[in-house]
């Protein structure tokens, strides 16, 4: 993908590639799969992103990210429990400062998430429910002010790939 603004709502994988991807701008949103089974983003060989956006919100047995040799950071967040759809995904710096609002369409266990604001060496907290005075579209919100939802983790960007929780289905992480 090297462009563009693709919106997935997925019953089976999200973004399915049956050999390698290469990413280098645009944006991908998917929402959804449910079944475990199934993945918001399933490749065989590599992902690497050198540019764009990527916000993958799904089930988990199958989750993945971009890869380490990608240029961009990514997180991928395997949650303790299953959150029901359009339950808010908010992440921030801990100075306080957005890079994500997200209200998927579907029950998600996982987010994959890859964006040029994620900077190595920042702390980041994660919080999920709330609500968002922003605009939202396509399941993302932009400007507003972010507010009352749960602190759920903190992470700090120490490599390409940051990683929260554990997946039990056979989806490499990486």
């Amino acid at each position: 993908m090297n462009g563009g603004y693709v919106v997935i709502n997925s019953v089976g994988d999200g973004v399915d590639v049956n050999g390698s991807v290469t990413m280098t701008g645009g944006t991908i949103v998917v929402s959804g799969p449910t079944s475990n089974g199934n993945g918001p983003l399933d490749y065989d060989g590599s992902f690497k992103i050198t540019g764009g956006f990527i916000a993958a919100a799904g089930s988990s047995g199958m989750a993945q990210a971009p890869g380490t040799s990608s240029t961009v950071n990514s997180l991928l967040v395997i949650f303790s429990s299953s959150q029901k759809a359009e339950n808010l995904i908010h992440i921030q710096s801990s100075a306080g400062t957005d890079i994500l609002t997200l209200s998927p369409a579907k029950a998600y266990q996982s987010l994959a998430f890859s964006s040029t604001d994620l900077k190595q060496g920042t702390t980041y907290d994660i919080y999920l429910g709330g609500s968002s005075s922003g605009t939202l579209k396509d399941g993302l919100y932009s400007g507003g002010t972010y507010s009352g939802g749960t602190k759920y983790s903190s992470f700090t960007v120490s490599g390409v790939v940051t990683k929260l929780g554990s997946n039990s289905g056979g989806g490499a992480p990486f």
